[in-house]
Order: C-alpha cells, then sequence, then structure tokens
C-alpha cells in the first residue's frame, strides 16, 4: 500500500493528474482511498473547482470527506471562486464543519466587497445567484444586501425581524458600536441569529474583548464556535494568553487547539504544541498535528500513545505508516538522512502495533 501511495504523490508533483486518479480509484481500503482521492481533489482545485468537489464527493470516509470538502471551499472563496466554494460547503455532512465552511466564505466574501472600495457591489460580480445568498447570511461588517446587491458603510438601524439586539453603526466601521437589550424575541432562531451577527462585526473590527463578553451569554453550541473564533483572532494578534484563556474555558475547541500547536511549533516550543495536540478530537486535526511534531520534535512514543489512545492497534498501525509515508516523502524533498530514520522508525512502531493483533 506505502508503495502505491508514494507512485500517487510522485504522480500528482509532476502534474500527471489523470494517472493519479486512476491510480487512487483502484485502492480497495477505502480509508486510504479516500487520502489518495483527497490529494487529487486538492492537485486540481485551482484549475478545476467542479472537477475537485466532484473527485471529493467519491471518498467514503465521512470524516475524511468533510475534512476535504471544508479545504476545497477555503481554498475557493481564497481564489474568490465563490459560487464553487458555497457549493462544495454545502456538501460537507458534518453540522459543524458546514457552518464553519459558509462562515469562511462569507467572511472571504466581506473582505472582497471592502477591497472593492465601493459603495455597491453587484451579486452578479462574484458569480453568485439569489440562491446562494441564504448560506452566506449573515454578512460580516457594514454589509447589507438588498435587491441583488451588497452595500457598504450602511447604518444599520435595526436587525430583520423582531431582533432582540440592536446595532448601531457609523459609517467609520473602527468606532465602538453600541448594542441596546430591548424586547424579548418571539423566535429564538431570529434572536440568535442577531446576537451572533453583532459578535461577527466585533470581531472583524478587532473589538475582541466586547465580543468575548456578548459571545458568553449565547447558547451552546453556537457559544463555543464563536469563542473558538475570538480565540484564533487573539492567536492572528499574537495575544497567545488570551487565546489559552478561552480554550481553558471551552469543553472541545479543536480549532483552536490545533491554532495553538502550529504557533508554539513556530516557536520550536514542542513541549507546549504536544499540550495543545492532547486537546484535539477531530481526527484529521489530530493526525496533522502529530505529523508537524513528529516532523519537528521527533519520536515520543508516550505522547503518541496518549495521543491515540481511544484508537485500536489495527487503525493505530495504519496511523503511524501514513505519518512514515509522509515523513518518507519529506526526506526525499529535503535530503535528510535524519528524516528518512525518522519516517523508518514510525513505520516500525506501525509494524509493530499490527503485530498485537496476531
Amino acid at each position: 500500500m506505502e508503495g502505491v501511495l508514494l507512485q500517487i504523490r510522485k504522480l500528482l508533483a509532476h502534474k500527471r493528474i489523470e494517472e493519479a486518479y486512476a491510480l487512487a480509484e483502484q485502492i480497495p481500503d477505502s480509508y486510504w482511498r479516500g487520502y489518495a482521492l483527497k490529494w487529487v481533489a486538492e492537485s486540481v482545485v485551482v484549475k478545476n473547482p467542479k472537477r475537485a468537489i466532484k473527485i471529493a464527493k467519491k471518498i467514503e470516509i465521512e470524516t475524511l470527506k468533510s475534512e476535504t470538502l471544508l479545504l476545497l471551499s477555503y481554498e475557493l472563496a481564497k481564489l474568490r471562486k465563490f459560487k464553487e466554494a458555497v457549493e462544495a460547503a454545502k456538501l460537507i455532512n458534518n453540522n459543524y464543519l458546514r457552518k464553519k465552511a459558509f462562515r469562511g466564505i462569507s467572511n472571504a466574501l466581506a473582505r472582497a466587497i471592502i477591497e472593492s472600495s465601493a459603495k455597491e457591489v453587484r451579486l452578479s460580480e462574484f458569480n453568485l445567484g439569489e440562491e446562494d445568498i441564504q448560506y452566506l447570511m449573515p454578512l460580516p461588517g457594514n454589509i447589507k444586501y438588498k435587491d441583488g446587491k451588497f452595500l457598504t458603510d450602511a447604518e444599520i438601524h435595526r436587525i430583520t425581524g423582531k431582533a432582540k439586539i440592536q446595532v448601531l453603526t457609523s459609517e467609520n466601521p473602527t468606532k465602538r458600536r453600541r448594542v441596546v437589550v430591548g424586547e424579548k424575541e418571539d423566535k429564538e432562531d431570529q434572536d440568535l441569529k442577531g446576537v451572533s451577527t453583532c459578535i461577527e462585526r466585533l470581531i472583524l473590527t478587532n473589538q475582541l474583548q466586547e465580543a468575548e463578553k456578548l459571545a458568553k451569554g449565547v447558547d451552546d453550541p453556537c457559544a463555543s464556535y464563536l469563542l473558538e473564533e475570538i480565540g484564533i483572532t487573539y492567536i492572528n494578534q499574537g495575544n497567545i494568553e488570551k487565546a489559552e484563556e478561552i480554550l481553558e474555558k471551552l469543553g472541545r475547541a479543536d480549532y483552536l487547539a490545533s491554532e495553538l500547536v502550529k504557533f508554539y511549533l513556530k516557536r520550536n516550543e514542542v513541549e507546549k504544541a504536544k499540550k495543545y495536540a492532547l486537546r484535539i478530537f477531530n481526527p484529521a486535526l489530530k493526525l496533522s498535528a502529530a505529523y508537524s511534531i513528529l516532523l519537528i520534535g521527533g519520536i515520543d512514543e508516550k505522547f503518541l500513545s496518549e495521543l491515540f489512545k481511544d484508537t485500536s492497534p489495527y487503525k493505530l498501525g495504519r496511523l503511524l505508516k501514513f505519518l512514515a509515508f509522509e515523513l518518507l516523502e519529506e526526506a526525499k524533498e529535503r535530503n535528510s538522512s535524519d528524516l528518512l530514520r525518522l519516517s523508518k522508525n514510525i513505520f516500525l512502531l506501525g509494524k509493530r502495533e499490527h503485530q498485537k493483533i496476531h
């Protein structure tokens, strides 16, 4: 199996997409076939978004399929291919990841609108249709949508419906927004939408303390999601202490923990990175963290055992062999004998796990 995966990676590196795709589809194991198809989808997304999405849909492992579609939606939104990004996000079965994908697209769209420096931007300029807008609402920042146009710097006197909160904004987006609690909301979903809109605007304008206070008053799982977004924004600003503080208050925040792992690895603080890797539950993010830590810190069997403590010997063996394969690729690219040795030792660990089955 390792040989087939290595061959697929080589084919993709040399832009021989069709051969790599044909070989990937022949892999009998659904887990490894899914990974191979993920690589192919990521390789073609820029030039052929529709095909990338079609390939991602063939992945049978649901968690892997959702992660792949999330990555595709982010990449397409970054390229301002918003129609295709929405199409990818709609296919995500995991509710949390689907919301995260739409939030990412919405934020990218808001940035594109703001960067246009226009007061009005037509929906058609982004190749979006009316049917797509429902997935991207509410839009962050001082942006409204009306009659096929995005409007910026508009004064919003009241959120649509009988919203619980009222948001007053000025034409200067850096000025503080005022939140006024009014009558009780008849419909809880409208109320939640109004609060979320306000918090998103505060995050977008870096008013994070106010955003955090407001998010704490929201019911889960929305509160956890919003607080995680605030925590990630703190990391981007370099305020790691606040990000860590938020993580400690959350029961589960996979993406925030993952960002903290990346931060500490950049500073070569491997032990702190391991600490936060153990807070990750999402399988794909956990595997990514393990690879990055191995790459910098080398083998720590105690850490790997704790990280994958709920994994069966059979699956752990497969995961370790996959990590060995990825490290082998990295070793060849860097021409590193140390990484080559690390790859071999990780492979042997995986082999040892498989021997436990017999």
